[in-house]
């Protein structure tokens, strides 16, 4: 499998899901002094959402070139790895990859980089219709949106408010700053 010049980009439910469970079950305690209760609860409950069988078998069904859980180094961790994997360049908008408020709040809170956080829970997907699959994803009860585009390039490329940022090969994991400093 590879992602295609042409190809949408699909990212399903939304980035850091794992990070942010595992930030909130591990640092509960400090959490609690800053957020309710029931910010720290939510955030736990993340965990629910680590599954990505459900999207994959939509996503093959609908004859995606590229299917990938996200992981380690975040999204933009995952959307390097893709377009190396592929040979491909890709421009992404980062408005449109979804987040959870509760996300942003963390990573304001330890002053990390959200789009850099353990990202488990979601799948980087390209195909012609991406548009398609969000709306199959979301008859089925998935969050999902179309984030980018893949290009014959070999740039990768976010795009923030008409600021184009270039993606490197590594990057450190945010949740490697909560734990290592």
């Amino acid at each position: 499998m590879a992602a295609l010049p042409g190809d949408e980009i699909v990212l399903s439910k939304w980035t850091a899901l794992k990070g942010s469970a595992l930030i909130a079950k591990e640092k509960a305690a400090e959490l609690k002094e800053y957020f309710s209760s029931y910010f720290t609860e939510t955030v736990t409950g993340f965990d629910g959402y680590l599954s990505v069988l459900k999207e994959q078998g939509i996503a093959e069904e609908f004859g995606a070139n590229f299917v990938k859980e996200t992981g380690s180094g975040g999204i933009y961790g995952a959307l390097w790895e893709m377009a190396a994997e592929s040979g491909v360049g890709i421009e992404v908008n980062l408005r449109d990859i979804p987040i959870r408020q509760e996300t942003v709040e963390i990573a304001n809170f330890y002053d990390f980089d959200p789009y850099l956080l353990l990202s488990g829970g979601s799948l980087l997907i390209t195909l012609k219709q991406g548009y398609g699959l969000v709306r199959a994803l979301r008859d089925e009860g998935i969050n999902a949106a179309v984030i980018g585009r893949v290009n014959d390039s070999n740039d990768r490329v976010v795009v923030n408010k008409g600021i184009r940022r270039f993606l490197s090969p590594r990057y450190t994991d945010s949740i490697e700053r909560i734990y290592h400093g």
